[in-house]
């Protein structure tokens, strides 16, 4: 099944536009994905994100360290009893999203 030269040619020149259109939108996404991590309204520690609320701790536990995950906090809890346990907080209601126990490894 030959196909006439000018049709392949024609393939081969479709195909490069399809390389060069499909290489620019990736770099837009690249582009546009870069310029809205460092805008004001993305930063985590935006002001309009945060309320003032307790969040209630088990009796006698601290928080060893935190993070910031989006709109959640996760901290780093240690128990009276020396066990840990991570809880993962809703920064702006306060809410116990949930609690992961670190338990030790019975061996």
């Amino acid at each position: 099944m030959d196909r006439p030269p000018t049709m392949i040619k024609a393939i081969v020149i479709g195909l490069g536009f399809v390389i060069v259109g499909l290489t620019m939108l990736l770099v837009y996404g690249i582009m546009d994905k870069a310029g809205s991590a460092g805008s004001p309204t993305s930063t985590a520690g935006s002001s309009e994100d945060f309320a003032d609320v307790a969040v209630a701790l088990p009796a006698g536990a601290r928080v060893v360290s935190l993070t910031v995950e989006d709109n959640a906090l996760s901290l780093l809890v240690e128990q009276t009893d020396g066990t840990q346990a991570i809880m993962t907080v809703d920064r702006a209601t306060g809410e116990v999203l949930g609690t992961l126990e670190l338990l030790p490894r019975a061996e």
